[in-house]
């Protein structure tokens, strides 16, 4: 395997890596707003442990 192929497999690999994940990391950052929004406008916090 010469260094042409080795980066062209670690570019496609990375690129199938970002596929895959982003459409739940998308998903999470989105709930994420809403509950943070929920939060404030609500003024729920979380409560401490100690």
């Amino acid at each position: 395997m010469d260094l042409g192929s080795l980066i062209q497999l670690m570019r496609s690999a990375i690129i199938t890596m970002i596929t895959v994940a982003s459409p739940v990391l998308i998903v999470a950052m989105g709930v994420g707003l809403i509950v943070s929004i929920f939060q404030a406008t609500t003024s729920i916090q979380d409560q401490t442990l100690t």
